[in-house]
């Protein structure tokens, strides 16, 4: 088959022209729609994160008060435990010596008297305690004694100088020492 050929060739040019000019619109739309579609996807990813990051700082508002609020937990604890440690260091030792009387008068016997009772803190050995005391008889002193060293609170018990007197009823005058 013979195709004969009867147009110009300015003509084809033309339309080649006109291929090409449409195949460019063509490529041009195709890119501008793409890039549009991108674009889109890029704004709404934008407006997604900027939506996340209210969220987020509205649950960081919220966890900041809660951390306010720790830290004045945390610091109305410390006071306090500073006032419970003082309120415990004054106790202890404002009940040494009550509690120090109470076993020492029970370890007493109904026969002596103290005259003069020093103490002395020692930390490694508790409470040194001096006594002087008269008593109306020898075995007076010696029932004291024997409470003292037969007491599980007691230690290093020792005995001073024994001045006899004769004058009423009291009978010997005698220390302790610690």
């Amino acid at each position: 088959m013979i195709k004969v050929n009867l147009l110009p060739r300015e003509i084809y040019a033309i339309r080649a022209q006109q291929q090409f000019k449409m195949v460019g619109i063509v490529v041009g739309a195709v890119t501008v729609v793409a890039l549009l579609a991108y674009y889109g996807s890029l704004l709404a990813r934008s407006t997604s994160l900027s939506k996340e990051l209210a969220a987020a700082q509205t649950e960081l508002q919220k966890y900041e008060r809660i951390d306010a609020e720790v830290k004045a937990f945390q610091q109305q604890e410390s006071a306090l435990s500073s006032r419970y440690s003082v309120i415990q260091k004054l106790l202890k030792g404002t009940l040494t010596y009550p509690k120090f009387f109470e076993d020492f008068m029970a370890l007493l016997p109904a026969d002596i008297w103290v005259g003069r009772m020093s103490t002395t803190t020692d930390p490694a050995n508790g409470l040194a305690v001096s006594v002087d005391a008269k008593a109306l008889s020898a075995f007076a002193v010696a029932d004291w004694l024997t409470n003292l060293q037969s007491s599980p609170l007691c230690s290093a018990v020792n005995l001073g100088a024994i001045n006899v007197e004769e004058q009423g009823k009291v009978k010997a005058r005698f220390t302790l020492l610690p």
